[in-house]
């Protein structure tokens, strides 16, 4: 029997996971189960912690994208439907990635088509962000969203509970100047306006059909190294019972204080206590809560995970994260008991397989 695939990509800080999780909490609403496969550039991902804190069955592909290490790919995906047997794997590529249809969809459908259903392609589109900028793609980074609002099958609009009734036909306008024919899903994490639409896409029987685009990998490979990636995780002991919200907000919006607006794509911060848990995001300068598991307040045993991309030097994005980090837990007389981190430039993509199908 043949495992249902979907593909969602898109902006860095769109709301990918956010999403992936209130698709996977649907299917149990329905009896079903879904898995998740998560990806970054580096280790020590929020996104795997986060979506295990919600039993979710997860794999992860870590230090390149899906097309780069497509064995990875593969791999986890094959676990996930021998060892779990879900009705449907999720895949969430990083948000710095695109020619996933060419990279990783054709080679699921070339070589394994007796393993593998692939859905059209999900491409989620920051809403708020696409009109900001006008996108008028003069730099590389625009480029990469360009080419990824251009690849997609279905473009889901996100967060447009943060975007005006007036506004939403330019924003529909600017995708359909780049993609006149994919489908387009408005929709907000907020009120899951548009998720059923969503659903419908996810659990029918459509599978990806597009043809791969023409990707310049010189811009591809510009965009990816403008951003500085930095990961971390921190350990230390609560002695006391402690606001977790107050203290994700501080250190986020410390890191916001030493970068210009635009220049953070994302920033993504998880404090698990012995309790309970709180996912925490910063995109620009906006600060947003994904997920709270239990209370506000933690104590005891307590892990903070950052993943960061920002258009910055890594150097700087290390010493920015840790001087946030240590100077609001030094504030709140919290000693750190151990560090675990990383910075760096990602590095050109090489994909395994590039598949004109």
């Amino acid at each position: 029997m043949k495992t249902r695939i979907v593909i969602i990509g898109g902006f860095l800080g769109a709301g990918k996971t956010t999403l992936a999780t209130k698709v996977a909490a649907k299917f149990k609403e329905m009896g079903k189960s879904a898995a998740l496969v998560t990806n970054d550039q580096g280790e020590t991902l929020v996104d795997t912690q986060y979506t295990k804190s919600m039993g979710i069955d997860v794999e992860e592909v870590l230090r390149g994208c899906f097309c780069c290490r497509f064995p990875d790919f593969l791999r986890s995906a094959r676990i996930l439907a021998v060892n779990s047997r879900p009705d449907i794997i999720l895949a969430e590529p990083v948000g710095s990635c695109t020619d996933l249809l060419s990279t990783v969809i054709a080679p699921l459908k070339t070589l394994y088509p007796n393993e593998f259903d692939v859905a059209p392609l999900l491409i989620v589109v920051d809403s708020p962000r696409l009109l900001s900028h006008a996108m008028e793609f003069e730099t590389p980074g625009d480029y990469l969203k360009r080419c990824q609002i251009e690849e997609g099958e279905i473009i889901v609009l996100s967060k447009t509970d943060l975007v005006s009734t007036k506004d939403m036909p330019e924003l529909i306008q600017i995708i359909r100047r780049i993609n006149p024919d994919a489908k387009i899903i408005q929709y907000s994490a907020v009120d899951n306006k548009g998720l059923d639409s969503i659903m419908s896409v996810i659990t029918s029987h459509e599978v990806s059909q597009r043809r791969p685009i023409e990707i310049d990998y010189d811009i591809y490979a510009a965009a990816e190294a403008e951003l500085g990636w930095y990961n971390g995780l921190y350990r230390f002991e609560l002695d006391r019972r402690t606001d977790l919200y107050g203290l994700a907000i501080n250190i986020l919006k410390s890191i916001a204080g030493n970068y210009k607006a635009g220049e953070i794509a994302h920033v993504k911060l998880m404090i698990e206590s012995e309790s309970n848990a709180l996912k925490i995001s910063l995109v620009d300068q906006q600060v947003s809560i994904d997920g709270i598991k239990g209370t506000r307040h933690g104590e005891g045993k307590t892990m903070i995970t950052v993943n960061a991309r920002v258009v910055s030097s890594p150097e700087k994005l290390k010493r920015v994260v840790r001087e946030s980090v240590h100077g609001v837990l030094h504030g709140m007389d919290i000693k750190i008991q151990s560090v675990e981190d990383s910075s760096f430039a990602p590095s050109r993509p090489q994909p395994t397989y590039r598949m004109w199908q």
